[in-house]
């Protein structure tokens, strides 16, 4: 019988370097994790070129690296960081397009993917069991569903776009920033106060990046709050969002920056469902 090969994912690090325990977090949980796929984890050769905290490699070394790991089946992000807007210089989609895998400032190329993506599971961070499992069970297609807070009832239904807020308003005025239009938008950051969610979200508004996206999903944006501090909740923001735009709202959902994040599947047909039971459905895939 002819030799068959087996798929691969390629683990890769497209911002920020991995530092020396990060690199050796993302080898040790890469390998059980793509096992359980049935694929073999190649790793970038420039992996391993560890770094300090706020450093990344030289943009023209990073895009080379993407081009190497678009030829695999599946592209994993080590971690996250800053720097995958550099990797957009003379883009050209290629013919073929893996499944993406990462979060964080990994928005940047969710928003440009020609494909299905995850946004979730990065071997190289801290992560759980729910990282893993809910990564693995998408990445085999298979549905979930997934329960939140009920900010604004209603139910609604769409495509689904998953992304760090910060990172996706940076994106604003760029050709790169995607059409959310008929999309349930799903969004989450780190250290970014109320205040801060409200002011990126009016400039989506302003936009009009806002314009028909037909529910709103929301993460748990951990932040420190200043003491004494009595102002709006992120969920308080999203609500009074939700209402000005007229669709209905979820939050408290652990995916992205979270100890252990829900991988969510990024363009995956999806349903919104917010009543007493308040939940996320996305669809096995077709």
């Amino acid at each position: 019988m002819p030799a068959t090969t087996m798929p691969s994912a390629y683990l890769f690090a497209p911002a920020y370097p991995l530092e020396a325990e990060s690199l050796l977090r993302a080898r040790t949980a890469a390998g059980p994790w793509a096992t359980a796929l049935g694929v073999t984890v190649v790793e970038s050769p420039d992996l391993a070129h560890t770094s300090g905290p706020g450093a990344w490699r030289p943009a023209t070394e990073r895009r080379a690296d993407l081009q190497r790991g678009l030829r695999h089946d599946l592209l994993v992000a080590a971690r996250g960081g800053y720097g995958c807007l550099d990797l957009l210089e003379d883009w050209i989609p290629p013919a073929r397009w893996p499944l993406l895998i990462g979060y964080s400032d990994l928005t940047v190329l969710h928003a440009i993917w020609g494909g299905e993506s995850l946004y979730g599971f990065m071997p190289g961070v801290p992560h759980g069991h729910h990282a893993v499992t809910s990564s693995q069970a998408l990445a085999l297609g298979r549905g979930q569903i997934l329960s939140g807070r009920g900010l604004r009832p209603g139910t609604a239904q769409g495509p689904l776009f998953a992304g760090c807020l910060r990172v996706l308003t940076g994106l604003i005025g760029t050709p790169w920033m995607p059409d959310l239009q008929g999309h349930l938008l799903a969004i989450e950051d780190i250290d970014e106060r109320p205040y801060r969610l409200d002011r990126d979200l009016w400039q989506l508004f302003h936009s009009g990046a806002l314009q028909g996206i037909t529910g709103l999903i929301g993460g748990l944006f951990p932040a420190r709050l200043p003491e004494g501090y009595t102002g709006p909740s992120a969920d308080a923001v999203l609500t009074t969002w939700a209402e000005r735009l007229g669709v209905p709202a979820l939050g408290g959902l652990a995916f992205g920056h979270d100890p252990d994040p829900v991988t969510l599947a990024v363009r995956r047909f999806s349903r919104l469902i917010v009543d007493d039971h308040p939940r996320l459905i996305q669809d096995p895939r077709p």
